[in-house]
């Protein structure tokens, strides 16, 4: 090699080799920042994971099916086989239970393995980060991160035993292999991503099957889209998706109980798409979400803001030149689609909303940066708005975690050092039923009634749920209850409002029901 060669050749492989640096200081920085998302996600996911939210109803539930699994049994609920909901998150449930040797009231249950659901909301606050630093960079990534890490919504969600949490971390690491797949040359190794996507998607729906509206839908509309994800790709992912589902289709089949399952998931579909009105804010008449939603903005502001961007940066996104914030695009459209009809028209439970602000926190980054781009002027007006935004996030995020909301639990445990244990309590909600019972002498007695055929000394009643119809018992039935009845217990939180143990004057009782005054309940069965 001549003298010449050697002074065109060495600058040129000094800048590769100084490229090279570049990039793993990039790296390794890329990596210190999702560490850092990671632990303050972490950290405000545990810091009053077992008091700052009022124990729901289906954290009950789930405990005591995850019981049942780790026992090995199939699911079940009153005595039957229960499938409105596949076992992914009752398997994981029942692995920590069995590993840890985890026991107790499925009250208790439930607040212990909420701890499961801390760490998988944290993991996905780094999978988000990792998500749009790949489209956008590191900068909107770690701001991404920091919104989710600390969102008073999501944050309520992770702090609960929900599927949802569980769920919401497969789709988006299903996302974050797809986006790896479209990078890569065709070949073995991107085959292999392919399938890992596939079967992250799929455990993703045997978590919940309504998962499947946010990966197969979108998946699908990408290949129609500009021909945003080639047919042959989707078509493999998909194929590998239906896989985990198959198995559990296929056990249900072996223990002759399809019917049952058909049975379920048919309700369940109706009670989708709002045929059949059983839970959320559209079942009970006079309740307006209006309302609700303002007097829960103090508490989920940014999160709601949240959940209105979720389609119109979607729209941004998809119109991207870019194959993956294009697919992005897509499953926040798509997604926030999902939560608008919910409301409208659907059950409009609240945990609809959990992918949905998933969802937004990946495309709203990437149309901001969209949106700079076109209009350079915009820059400051936009990174001033996204700051505003995290600083509020973590303010709302720092309230929710630092409240004490767990009224149950306290009256629960008030009732059982204070009260006699020949003490007949009424219960009057459906989550007193599931996470007080059994207990001897405590009975579903929601009507005046009841308490009186029931010889009841004692109610225990959640304000908030009652006064909205979400209860056994009427919202009059609270009413006659301040006025003919003490109070010996009571907490007042955000969740449940005032948790009020009251006791009975078997007079006025008495007096009440021999005049006509019965104040029936207003669901469940009861007399």
């Amino acid at each position: 090699m001549n003298s010449l060669h050697l002074l065109e050749v060495l600058p040129t492989e000094g800048r590769t080799r100084s490229s090279a640096r570049r990039a793993q200081r990039a790296l390794r920085r890329s990596r210190w920042v999702a560490l850092l998302v990671g632990l303050l996600a972490l950290v405000f996911r545990v810091f009053g994971v077992q008091r700052a939210n009022d124990l729901f109803i289906d954290e009950v539930t789930y405990a005591d099916i995850a019981r049942q699994v780790a026992d090995g049994h199939m699911p079940s609920s009153s005595g039957a086989p229960f499938f409105l909901h596949p076992p992914g998150s009752y398997a994981l449930n029942a692995l920590v239970i069995r590993v840890l040797g985890l026991e107790g009231h499925a009250m208790d249950l439930a607040l212990q393995l909420r701890w499961v659901n801390s760490v998988l909301g944290a993991m996905t606050a780094v999978v988000c980060f990792l998500l749009v630093r790949r489209l956008v960079g590191v900068g909107p990534a770690a701001l991404a991160g920091v919104i989710l890490a600390s969102d008073p919504f999501v944050l309520r969600m992770d702090g609960r035993l929900m599927m949802e949490t569980p769920a919401g971390l497969a789709a988006l690491s299903g996302w974050l292999l797809v986006l790896i797949a479209l990078n890569r040359e065709r070949g073995r190794a991107r085959l292999r991503i392919e399938v890992s996507a596939g079967l992250v998607f799929g455990l993703a729906v045997v978590m919940k099957d309504m998962t499947a509206v946010f990966t197969v839908v979108p998946l699908l509309a990408a290949v129609v889209w500009r021909r945003t994800v080639p047919l042959q790709t989707a078509l493999r992912i998909l194929a590998c998706s239906i896989v985990p589902y198959l198995v559990y289709l296929g056990l249900i089949a072996v223990t002759g109980l399809f019917p049952q399952f058909m049975d379920q998931k048919s309700v369940g579909i109706l009670r989708m798409v709002g045929a059949v009105q059983m839970t959320g804010f559209n079942s009970v008449p006079g309740v307006s979400l209006t309302d609700r939603l303002m007097d829960m903005a103090g508490r989920f502001g940014t999160s709601y803001m949240l959940l209105g961007l979720s389609v119109v940066a979607g729209v941004v996104a998809a119109a991207s030149p870019s194959v993956g914030r294009r697919v992005m695009g897509l499953f926040s459209i798509i997604t926030g689609l999902v939560g608008v009809y919910s409301v409208f028209f659907g059950a409009a439970e609240e945990q609809f909303g959990y992918c949905v602000v998933l969802a937004a926190l990946v495309s709203t980054p990437i149309a901001a940066v969209m949106v700079v781009k076109w209009r350079p002027r915009l820059r400051g007006a936009v990174i001033a708005f996204a700051a505003i935004v995290a600083v509020l996030s973590l303010l709302l995020g720092i309230q929710a975690r630092s409240v004490v909301d767990d009224g149950l639990v306290r009256a629960r445990d008030w009732m059982n050092a204070e009260l006699p244990l020949s003490s007949k309590v009424a219960l009057t909600s459906v989550t007193g039923e599931f996470a007080l019972q059994p207990h001897e002498n405590w009975e579903v007695l929601p009507s005046l009634q009841s308490l009186r055929d029931g010889g009841a000394e004692y109610v225990l009643t959640q304000g908030r749920p009652l006064s909205e119809g979400y209860g056994f018992a009427s919202p009059e039935f609270l009413g006659w209850l301040q006025d003919n009845a003490q109070p010996v217990f009571t907490f007042t939180g955000p969740t449940s409002g005032d948790t009020v143990v009251w006791m009975l004057d078997r007079a006025r009782l008495e007096a009440a029901v021999a005049g006509g005054l019965t104040l029936p309940p207003v669901t469940g069965g009861y007399p």
